[in-house]
């Protein structure tokens, strides 16, 4: 099996190597001040695990991520899509500082593109 064949959790380096990713982003959105505001009030633990368990979903991890309507937990915060670039360019930095290549950032950026909308209240509600 090479590592094109292995799923995009696996080759990211499996559970410990997304829950330290996940920690070193969120240590980089705290730092940011156009993000931090939006945690102030946040269980960082709960949060970290809750997107461990979202990430492992999306990237074809062990994990089924079962947790809160992203439209809903997102609505009404005023999270808007230059937002969302500068999340997951925190997520990018961290996932290059732990050894990701560019391929599977790319990959891993492509999946979390797909939620953009969802999380910044875009979605069309009509369907």
């Amino acid at each position: 099996m090479t590592d094109d064949s292995r799923a995009l959790f696996d080759r990211l380096g499996g559970t410990a190597a997304v829950a330290a990713i996940v920690q070193e982003m969120y240590a980089r959105v705290l730092d940011d001040p156009e993000l931090a505001p939006f945690f102030e009030n946040a269980s960082m633990d709960r949060l970290q695990t809750m997107q461990f368990h979202f990430l492992a979903s999306a990237f074809d991890g062990p994990a089924e991520y079962s947790g809160a309507d992203l439209t809903r937990i997102h609505a009404g915060r005023g999270i808007t899509a230059v937002h969302f670039a500068k999340f997951c360019g925190h997520f990018a930095d961290a996932m290059e500082d732990h050894g990701a290549s560019k391929r599977d950032v790319d990959d891993a950026l492509g999946r979390l593109a797909l939620y953009k909308d969802k999380i910044t209240g875009d979605a069309n509600v009509d369907g």
